[in-house]
């Protein structure tokens, strides 16, 4: 198992040399929301669609 610091310097280094500084932090933060996202599958931390489509209706009251 890699170290944070580790995934994070792979992500970097597998970004194209003429990246800019916005580009590598913005791959960085969809990389660790796809992470948090599969812990909170994996955790059983989810929702149906249906439920997320009420929540969004109650949003528009």
């Amino acid at each position: 198992m890699s170290t944070a610091k580790e995934e994070l310097a792979r992500l970097i280094e597998g970004q194209p040399e003429d990246s800019s500084r916005e580009e590598i932090v913005r791959e960085l933060a969809f990389h660790v929301m796809v992470q948090r996202g599969i812990a909170d599958s994996d955790a059983k931390r989810t929702i149906s669609n249906e439920e997320m489509g009420r929540r969004i209706r109650s949003w528009r009251k």
